[in-house]
């Protein structure tokens, strides 16, 4: 019985960490990287709005910053802050480094998804595509034929875009993406409960050279290993 209360707890916990890479994570960042081959004539919006966003995605191969998340409720009370580096590269290499104020990493090389939580030495390995293909994350799986149609696109002003999702049945409402002298400096995504998280980035870095080891995760000596992968 213990054991099975164990599996029971963990998976609670995957299921909500990989909740919340779906939703914050995957979406937003990848959002940036990858976008730029969703947004075509097909897309819902303005064609000069759609146009003026593709023009600044599509040189985009690469992104490196650092972040801050702040998630607030439908009421605006502040769920969490965080803070720490991401990386991320086409097609779905993804790096997210959690520093403050809990540990945590997640990484992916787009075919396996690591989790790793250093307070509770304990990794936790997923295919990629088992968490993924059910979030936003969609977004940069390479699977474009679904995108074609997947946004109504409409620029609020200078620089700034909202997205809204095409179909019914997604996990967000709406995205806004900022841009600054071509460098997109924060992206905010509001839910469908009305809960908003907001990144904001800095140190920003396009098309770096980023080598593939750094999204194959190492794990530790001594922790606990929950593979799902197989």
């Amino acid at each position: 019985m213990a054991a099975g209360w164990v599996i029971k707890q963990m998976n609670s916990l995957l299921h909500k960490i990989a909740a919340a890479f779906g939703r914050l994570f995957a979406v937003s960042l990848t959002l940036i990287i990858s976008l730029s081959a969703a947004i075509n004539s097909h897309a819902g919006g303005a064609a000069e709005d759609i146009q003026q966003l593709r023009d600044l995605l599509q040189p985009i191969t690469s992104l490196s910053a650092r972040f801050q998340q702040q998630i607030t409720d439908a009421d605006g009370y502040e769920l969490q802050n965080s803070e720490g580096l991401f990386q991320v590269s086409q097609p779905n290499n993804l790096r997210w480094v959690v520093e403050m104020p809990m540990p945590q990493q997640i990484i992916a090389d787009g075919e396996t998804l690591w989790i790793y939580d250093p307070d509770l030495e304990q990794v936790i390995i997923q295919p990629f595509n088992e968490d993924i293909a059910a979030t936003p994350a969609i977004l940069f799986s390479g699977d474009l034929d679904q995108l074609d149609q997947a946004y109504f696109v409409t620029q609020l002003a200078e620089g700034h875009f909202e997205l809204k999702p095409e179909r019914g049945g997604s996990l967000f409402d709406s995205m806004i993406i900022r841009f600054d002298q071509a460098k997109p400096t924060s992206i905010t995504l509001t839910d469908t409960l009305g809960q908003t998280t907001h990144i904001s980035f800095s140190q920003l870095e396009l098309n770096p050279p980023l080598s593939a080891d750094q999204f194959v995760f190492q794990i530790p000596d001594g922790v606990d290993v929950i593979n799902n992968a197989n």
